[in-house]
């Protein structure tokens, strides 16, 4: 069965194919394999990483019933997103465009980490509502967004002290604090 969304289903999760290969119990090589298109994968190997993902195999096969502007449906879907926006820029990437943001803009972007982090909270909170086999798999995520995060936030902390802006950089502190407390 071929799996044309694998790669991209798996990037919108902040992945790896290494990643992906753990969580699901098949080889890295086949992973990518299957992404290519140079194999295609049993209707069980389909399941287990379809699984791993936290999608129905038919997501893994066409685009998605829903548009792309309804609200994530769960707290873990959300955060998958968020992985994806966050881990989907290089350090280099990040510095060039953090560097080319204006005090305005850095205001909205520490906003959208805050409110990343409280969503984050919340999705962490809700551990009810995951598959107790999933859950070690969410805790990392989650600390892998928060250890990205605050990485950003410093950045935009030096960028703002750079900047000789003291608003500004008090703000992006003030978020730091923040972040680390939650």
């Amino acid at each position: 069965m071929r799996l044309p969304r694998l790669k991209e289903v798996r990037e919108l999760h902040g992945w790896s194919q290494k990643n992906l290969a753990e969580a699901a119990g098949v080889s890295r090589d086949s992973i990518s394999n299957y992404e290519t298109g140079h194999r295609e994968a049993y209707p069980a190997t389909a399941r287990k990483l379809a699984d791993a993902l936290g999608v129905e195999i038919a997501d893994l096969l066409q685009a998605p019933a829903r548009p792309k502007e309804v609200a994530p449906s769960s707290p873990d879907e959300w955060a998958r997103e968020v992985g994806a926006r966050l881990h989907g820029m290089r350090d280099a990437e990040w510095d060039a465009h953090a560097r080319a943001l204006d005090p305005d803009e850095i205001e909205e972007e520490v906003r959208a980490f805050l409110d990343e982090a409280k969503m984050l909270h919340a999705a962490h909170a809700a551990d009810k509502w995951q598959r107790p086999e999933q859950k070690e798999r969410r805790i990392e995520l989650f600390r892998s967004l928060r250890e990205l995060r605050a990485h950003r936030l410093a950045d935009l902390a030096g960028i703002a002290a750079e900047k000789k802006n003291e608003a500004l950089l008090r703000q992006v502190m003030e978020a730091l604090l923040e972040e680390a407390h939650s």
